[in-house]
């Protein structure tokens, strides 16, 4: 879970390393190093990363090409990746709450 350091966290670890503020760290790089031009490509969503990832993978024989026998319900489905992290909530884990 990414949790971000707070304005004091960080004024706290400048100080221990002897700096004054965060663009000190960067002052004896070169300037067309600091911020060169990024050529990325559009974002696209966790399930069109999915598909990519599937798509390469496809060369290896994987769980979702042999038969499965596990029953019971457990069958392949899109569960996305933020459900994991709310699950560990415990405002949301609850005996009543499964």
């Amino acid at each position: 879970m990414y949790t971000p350091h707070t304005q004091a966290d960080r004024e706290a670890m400048l100080k221990v390393i002897g700096v004054d503020t965060l663009e000190d760290l960067f002052q004896n790089l070169p300037d067309k190093g600091k911020f060169p031009p990024l050529e990325l490509p559009d974002g696209i969503t966790e399930m069109e990363v999915l598909d990519e990832l599937q798509y390469i993978s496809s060369a290896n024989e994987t769980p979702q090409e042999l038969i499965s026998f596990l029953g019971a319900g457990a069958y392949n489905h899109y569960i996305p990746a933020a459900v994991d992290n709310i699950m560990r909530r415990g405002e949301f884990l609850t005996a009543y709450t499964p």
